[in-house]
């Protein structure tokens, strides 16, 4: 026990040395001056390999690895000859095969890959949806930066969207009968349709698939065509041969039009749609507008609400830290706002912004979705980066429950905080937005990042020093981690080797109070210093990474000197 814990004060030691050294000399770190590696075609497992030998050695060759390497034989396939080895922690995957490479007795070597299903729907026009797939196409004139997008193929491999999972769309209104939306728009299971009775006793009479709360009746249509467009982003049907793609397939759109056809509406109507909303189950909530006054009225209704509230930030380019815009500017915990990037992952020149009171970007620029005319047609601004978070706190929703309200595992704010911390971090939103980044879908939803690490955070030792993943002081890590640590080499292989050993030492910690009290006084410091980087960026943070290292040289010095007396 004392070995264990002498290794995992050493281990906590380094780890703490490492975070200062980076805050103290940020040319490591800055995010402007340090490009993101593309990602890798491939992923493999991390300590297995798979060998040919030529033949009749092979059972010899088997020996001597495992005499002289500790290799061991996992199994074999015997028609292709091939041999499937578990390497030792001493040995890396790249170093194992440059290691068997050398033998003129191995036909090859290689990693044991991993592969995916890849759920590229076939809708005609997917390949116009740079949001959710950019391979650097040229869209309405524009070409973009390959992966400056959500990943939404690769978080469709995970969940493609449930139909359980209800988005209300408060706008000018749906197009209910577009081909490409017919199919996921919301049924009112209470009413009985045409029969001029209020089955569900709610004081609307045959209210099928939402309300048209500007004139009273229940034809939601949209006269305006930017309710339509919203509403495509989110949900239109995927893989059905037609159109475009939402970011959730299956989930059903509730219309709810709050606007007249020049897009004005009032704050009592947008109450009225969001208590609606909470009525009939809505787990998302889509607020592509803005610019009014403060209400505490409405932001009572959006605190009272069960749902994800996402907001556009409004396309002003203005700061919201210094000019309100409501309701994006509202502090509710299920409230996420939202900043619109381009297809070069730039912060839209239109867009607006605030450190403080934006939480991230998505697409927003030349955003392809359905028309209320039956068509489509490209259309910008933040209400268009907006849907595309609303479609992944769907999928997060869809994710978290596979069957029924009652047994789901996550609550909006989880959801909410869930979208900000697993964000690309990128240099054109840092200090724009408070995560620093564009949304990121399949990270979101439990898949691994470009370096191998869990898309729900990591920060194992944090986490389990702290309790819990969604813990502030967890949260500040690792939005210092995806802001400074992993946008630069030195950064992400301090990152790499972190994740190499820690979720062994997070094991042990969990186990023990008083290695969880040793961890959580070793990181209170840094957690404080990665306050200040954030806040004050890494420049002007030197001073306050200098002082620990300073501190620590003067103590060292100190006891030496005691040494000597």
């Amino acid at each position: 026990m004392k070995g264990t814990r002498r290794a995992m004060k050493q281990g906590i030691a380094f780890l703490v040395a490492a975070f200062f050294s980076l805050a103290a000399f940020p040319g490591y770190g800055a995010t402007a001056s340090s490009p993101q590696p593309p990602k890798p075609a491939m992923k493999y497992m991390p300590d297995e390999i798979l060998v040919k030998f030529k033949p009749g050695i092979r059972l010899d060759a088997n020996e001597y690895y495992k005499t002289q390497h500790r290799v061991k034989t996992i199994g074999s396939f015997s028609i292709i000859g091939v041999d499937h080895l578990k390497l030792p922690e001493s040995l890396t995957v790249e170093e194992a095969i440059t290691l068997f490479k050398k033998n003129p007795g191995v036909e090859y070597a290689e990693p044991n890959y991993y592969w995916h299903i890849t759920s590229i729907p076939n809708d005609p026009n997917f390949a116009l949806l740079w949001g959710l797939h950019n391979t650097g196409q040229s869209v309405n004139g524009t070409s973009g930066k390959a992966d400056a997008d959500i990943d939404a193929p690769e978080a469709w491999d995970l969940n493609i969207g449930s139909g359980n999972v209800i988005v209300a769309v408060i706008d000018s209104g749906v197009y209910v009968q577009h081909p490409d939306l017919a199919a996921n728009i919301w049924v009112n299971p209470g009413e009985i349709p045409g029969n001029g009775i209020d089955d569900d006793l709610n004081g609307l009479i045959d209210d099928i698939n939402g309300w048209d709360f500007f004139d009273n009746e229940n034809d939601p249509n949209d006269l305006n065509g930017h309710g339509t467009h919203v509403a495509g982003t989110i949900g239109a049907v995927g893989n059905n041969n037609n159109g475009v793609a939402g970011v959730s397939w299956g989930a059903k759109i509730m219309a709810l039009k709050f606007t007249a056809a020049d897009g004005s509406g009032s704050t009592s109507d947008a109450i009225k749609c969001i208590e609606y909303a909470n009525a009939k189950g809505a787990h998302v909530i889509n607020n592509s507008w803005g610019g009014g006054s403060y209400s505490q009225a409405l932001k009572d209704a959006i605190d009272a609400s069960p749902a994800v509230v996402v907001c556009a930030s409004g396309n002003d380019g203005f700061n919201n830290d210094v000019i309100s815009h409501y309701p994006s500017n509202y502090s509710s915990s299920n409230l996420i706002a939202v900043a619109a990037t381009d297809q070069n992952d730039n912060l839209a020149y239109f867009s607006n912004y605030g450190f403080a009171l934006v939480d991230v970007a998505a697409p927003g620029v030349n955003i392809l979705s359905i028309f209320n005319n039956g068509g489509y047609g490209y259309k910008n601004g933040t209400s268009m980066a907006a849907p595309h978070v609303s479609g992944l706190a769907a999928l997060l929703w869809g994710r978290s429950w596979p069957s029924n309200a009652e047994n789901r595992i996550l609550t909006a704010s989880d959801i909410v905080q869930r979208i900000i911390q697993t964000v690309d971090p990128l240099p054109s939103l840092s200090g724009k937005t408070a995560s620093g980044g564009r949304i990121n879908a399949f990270k979101a939803l439990g898949g691994s990042d470009e370096n191998g690490e869990d898309g729900n955070g990591g920060c194992f030792i944090a986490t389990a020093a702290f309790g819990s993943i969604t813990e502030p002081h967890v949260a500040t890590l690792r939005q210092f981690r995806d802001r400074f640590m992993k946008t630069n080499a030195f950064g992400r292989a301090v990152t790499h080797l972190y994740y190499r050993h820690s979720p062994k030492w997070a094991a042990i910690i969990r186990d023990h109070d008083s290695l969880r009290w040793i961890a959580r006084t070793a990181l209170l410091p840094v957690v404080g210093l990665s306050r200040i980087v954030l806040f004050l960026g890494a420049w002007l943070a030197i001073p306050a990474g200098m002082i620990p290292l300073l501190s620590a040289l003067f103590f060292v010095d100190r006891k030496n000197r005691n040494k000597m007396r």
